[in-house]
């Protein structure tokens, strides 16, 4: 697997259908399907530098690997590693995490 650099994430979308806790189908609307996934890898955090006294340091990522979270189809890069198909993109690209 490929380990992601900064604050990029790796998501698996999601199929566009689900089955509930208690068995019950839930379908996803078509237009929300591919917004939808499971972080698979983050990336250590982005790198930030304090101007007035020129020190580094990283801000850490908001999720993790597990959060299903919803994000935005744009800006982001689709790959195939070891034949599973991958959404790559930056953090502030996710809208939100599920609950």
């Amino acid at each position: 697997m490929i380990n992601p650099l900064s604050d990029v994430v790796i998501i698996r979308r999601l199929p566009p259908q689900e089955v509930s806790d208690g068995g019950i189908f839930l379908a996803w609307d078509a237009d929300y399907k591919e917004d939808i996934g499971v972080v698979v890898h983050v990336g250590r955090g982005k790198a930030a530098g304090c101007k007035k006294c020129g020190t580094q340091h990283e801000i850490k990522p908001t999720v993790k690997a597990g959060d299903k979270v919803l994000f935005s189809t744009n800006g982001h890069q689709i790959t195939t590693i070891n034949g599973e198909e991958l959404v790559i993109l930056r953090e502030p690209s996710i809208i939100g995490v599920f609950e």
